[in-house]
């Protein structure tokens, strides 16, 4: 167990430099490459999602504190969890505040008609979706824990999907990391799920895990489909691109 010093003890100037440099960075790049409006949005997105995770910590009464950003996204560090269900209420909570977000972002777009909006729902749909496949380190793995070491190996085959067909290098090298750590996570839940303590958890748990995941996981699909149906999205990203 992480001792609560260490995680609300305050950064050093290395950290606070390097975070400063990774925040000013996405601004300028999907500024320049987009709009600034969007740069801000997507760190709000970032943040947000960590929120959702920092208020279930705080909720179970857990010493937690927010991590800072990295090349790849934004984090939280809190005490060591010593059971599935504590683990699958944190990770929920990214996932839920990502897509309360993503509704917010495209009612701004309703009453605005500003298409930056529609495009930060989207986006907030898109990586708080992907971030409940079922494998481990995304939250939709920490949440399995809670529920099957089975839908884990269902996720797989989805992030070497994704792997498989995503354009961008930082993408590919995104899930090529989270696919190597997602197949030793698998193996290793499934060799400790029957026997570990940390699993052990009332079938009434597990039911209530199962309906939540499965509401969450839908409704941002849905509204995900929604969204990329509904709007020509090649013809929306190309609205709100500085260079056609």
């Amino acid at each position: 167990m992480k001792d609560s010093v260490d995680l609300i003890k305050k950064p050093g100037v290395g950290k606070i430099v390097f975070n400063v440099f990774i925040v000013s960075l996405t601004i300028l790049v999907l500024g320049l490459v987009i709009n600034f409006y969007y740069a801000l949005g997507y760190l709000f997105i970032l943040l947000i999602h960590e929120a959702g995770h920092y208020v279930s910590a705080k909720f179970l009464n857990l010493k937690v504190a927010f991590g800072g950003f990295t090349p790849f996204g934004a984090y939280i560090v809190h005490e060591n969890i010593e059971n599935c269900r504590e683990n699958a209420i944190v990770a929920i909570g990214g996932p839920l505040f990502g897509g309360i977000l993503g509704f917010i972002y495209y009612a701004i777009y309703y009453f605005t008609g500003d298409v930056t909006f529609l495009v930060l729902s989207f986006t907030s749909m898109v990586i708080n979706l992907i971030n409940l496949i079922p494998v481990k380190p995304l939250d939709g793995g920490h949440i399995a824990e809670a529920i099957s070491p089975v839908i884990c190996y269902i996720g797989l085959p989805f992030i070497l999907y994704l792997l498989v067909s995503i354009k961008g290098l930082k993408g590919k090298i995104s899930l090529f990391i989270i696919l190597a750590i997602g197949i030793y996570q698998t193996y290793d839940f499934t060799i400790k799920y029957k026997n570990s303590f940390y699993f052990k958890l009332a079938k009434g748990s597990r039911i209530k895990f199962i309906i939540i995941y499965g509401i969450l996981l839908a409704s941002l699909a849905v509204s995900g489909i929604y969204l990329y149906v509904t709007f020509d999205f090649n013809e929306v990203f190309q609205s709100v691109l500085r260079y056609k």
